[in-house]
Order: structure tokens, then C-alpha cells, then sequence
């Protein structure tokens, strides 16, 4: 008898979605699933992740990362539950208001111990920027949305309060010394005229942090690159591969550009990302609980909301360097591995970016 296994992807098994449906295939979601599924794959394959970290305020370090330290577990995939866009409720504790949902949030048993929050962020190689260029000057564009740096805040926060309650203690009471007398006399936090002229101390202090606590850094951004044969879209031989940042890491998008603003009368999106993380860490050392509206919803100097930010390749080329940034571990023919039972005839993208790596993805498996 001849059974025919339904749409799946490989690893989640425990999920609040259901990928035997052809919803879960459709609009955004597969971007953020399918990721999951193949850090499921490379865990069974026995390839690590790579990992960005904060190494100083001028360089990261890009080493290697078990998927078990991803996940934060090391029960087999099938064990651990994959919950997409959730709030993760250990971060409750720290905030007054609502905690936005991140893309993934990983647990396991039954009621489910959420273990780890994850931003997922799918990129392709080249972008735009470096598609002219050699294949190992390549780059990948990552635009951060909000949530991220929220969640970024927030693992920080809890990384200070990870230690014993007497070094806890301590160690906030050393954050607070490094934020207050750069934030003591802020009277209006949504002026631009107050905050002009504070960004660049505001930039110092968050890099002393930085550098004082590096060593509380954990994973919270999965980038998975898909790499393309130049700007065509035909998936490279050698196409996928997972980049994770660190909480800390991410400081790295947007502290150089503030170093160096293009326009010294305003605050970019970068100098206000400075200002809303540096605000919470300050609230935050002073405070059990900071309510978040006020920072991330506010703020906003001239700029909108829709995003974070955004850095192009040639930015983030350097930062992640590294030989399979340049060559990806997994071969397109690998693929079928990951999407099980036929599930990318489901396939849907609204946005042409989600259109062209569908159409490499099928066209991959027609040919497998």
C-alpha cells in the first residue's frame, strides 16, 4: 500500500501551524517556517549555524553555533514545539504595557516551557547593492523592524538580570551610572531639539555597555541567506546557509552610521534606534518594569514607523565575513530534504521577493 506522506516540512512536528493545510503555505508565513525547517535539517546533518557576535564597538566575531544553542534545548526537533508569531511571556515581567509577537518562539513538553524567542529574517545574496560584484564580495539587505529591537531591549534586560541576585544588583546599578548622566535632565523625549544633541552621548555610553557585557550576549535574530546566480533567479548550486545574531551583534547595523550621520541637524533612523535602546536600558535600570508605548511608538523625530531601519549588503557583508557567506553549506539539491510531500505546489507569495525564491524553490524540486 502505497501511502502518501501530506505537505510538511522537515522537523516541526510540534507547531501551532499546520503545514498539511495549503493556509500555511500562502502569503508571509512560509518565509519565516521554512527557515526553521532547515535549521531542522542542518541539526540533523550535524552542520552548525554561523554566529555573529559583538566582538567591540568597531568589529563583530562570526564563529560557529549548535542549533541545539539556537533552540535552546537539546531535545530532538520532533520534541520541541515551534510557536509562529507569539509573544514570548518571560519578557512580560519587564514591561507595563503589551509585548509585541516576535516570529518564532521555541518550547517544549506539554504544557509548553517557552525556551527561546527568535526574530527570523530571510534574505537573499546577492542584494542590489553587491549583485555587480565578485560572488565573495556578496551581500545580503536586512531590514529590522521594530519587534526586533524591542526584543533586543529585552534580552538584554534580561541578560543584566541573569546573575545571582547580589551581582544583579550590582550589575544595575553599574547600567544606570553609564545612562544617567546622559538621560538625568531629558525633560521632553520626543523633542528632537532636546535629543539632537544628545545622540552622540548617548552612542558613547551604549558602546561602554556594550563592551562592559558583551559576555551576556545571546542568540536572537536567524538570518537564512538564499544565494541566486547573480540577480537572476536560479538558486546558486551551494544556496542556503544560516546566519544567527546575537542581541548585542545587532547594535552593529546601525552604530556605525551613527558615527557617521549624513545629516548632522537630524536624527536618522539609526541615531533613533540609539536613543530608544539606550531610553530602555536607563528605564530600565531604574525600574523593575518600563512601558515600551512611550519609547517605540513615540519618539519617532520625523521618521515613520514601518521600520526599524534597514542596511544594504555592502554593509553587511562585512560584518557577517566569512567562507560560507561566500559559499553556503547546503546544495540546492538538498531542498527536497526540507520540503516534504509535495508542500511547495501550496506556494503563494503576495511581494516579489517571496515570488522569486518560491519559483527557485519549485523550479529546484521539478528538476530533483
Amino acid at each position: 500500500m502505497n501511502i502518501t506522506q501530506p505537505p510538511a516540512l522537515f522537523g516541526i512536528s510540534r507547531s501551532n501551524r499546520n503545514f498539511s493545510d495549503a493556509y500555511y503555505w500562502g502569503k508571509n508565513q512560509f518565509n519565516s517556517a521554512f527557515p526553521v525547517a532547515l535549521a531542522c535539517y542542518m541539526r540533523s546533518q550535524s552542520h552548525p549555524l554561523m554566529y555573529v557576535k559583538f566582538k567591540d564597538s568597531d568589529h563583530t566575531q562570526v564563529t560557529e553555533l549548535a542549533v541545539t544553542e539556537l533552540f535552546g534545548s537539546t531535545l530532538p526537533n520532533e520534541q520541541l514545539h515551534f510557536s509562529f508569531e507569539t509573544r514570548f511571556d518571560p519578557f512580560r515581567t519587564f514591561v507595563h504595557d503589551e509585548l509585541p509577537a516576535i516570529d518564532l518562539v521555541v518550547g517544549k513538553g506539554d504544557p509548553i516551557q517557552q525556551l527561546r524567542p527568535i526574530e527570523i529574517k530571510l534574505t537573499t545574496l546577492p542584494d542590489n547593492t553587491t549583485e555587480a560584484g565578485p560572488e565573495d564580495k556578496y551581500g545580503a539587505e536586512l531590514v529590522i523592524r521594530s519587534a526586533t529591537t524591542r526584543y533586543m531591549a529585552l534580552s538584554m534586560a534580561r541578560a543584566v538580570d541573569a546573575h545571582r541576585v547580589r551581582v544583579r544588583v550590582r550589575v544595575r546599578v553599574r547600567v544606570r551610572e553609564i545612562f544617567e548622566p546622559v538621560f538625568a535632565r531629558v525633560r521632553s523625549w520626543d523633542s528632537k531639539a532636546e535629543m539632537l544633541p544628545i545622540v552622540g552621548k548617548a552612542l558613547a555610553a551604549l558602546e561602554l555597555f556594550l563592551t562592559e557585557f558583551k559576555d551576556l550576549q545571546s542568540p536572537l535574530l536567524m538570518q537564512p541567506i538564499w544565494k541566486t546566480v547573480g540577480k537572476s533567479p536560479v538558486l546558486a548550486d551551494h544556496c542556503l546557509d544560516i546566519f544567527v545574531w546575537s542581541d548585542f551583534a545587532l547594535t552593529h547595523l546601525f552604530l556605525d552610521s551613527v558615527r557617521k550621520p549624513r545629516d548632522t541637524n537630524a536624527i536618522s533612523r539609526y541615531g533613533r534606534a540609539t536613543l530608544r535602546l539606550t531610553r530602555f536600558l536607563y528605564e530600565r535600570s531604574k525600574s523593575d518594569k518600563v512601558f515600551q508605548a512611550p519609547i517605540y511608538d513615540g519618539m519617532t523625530f520625523d521618521n515613520q514607523n514601518d521600520k526599524e531601519f534597514a542596511i544594504s549588503g555592502t554593509r553587511s557583508r562585512e560584518l557577517m565575513a566569512c567562507a560560507r557567506l561566500a559559499k553556503p553549506i547546503i546544495a540546492k539539491d538538498e531542498i527536497k530534504h526540507i520540503i516534504l510531500g509535495g508542500g511547495q505546489k501550496f506556494l503563494s507569495p503576495e511581494r516579489r521577493f517571496e515570488a522569486v525564491f518560491s519559483d527557485s524553490i519549485k523550479a529546484c524540486l521539478n528538476h530533483a
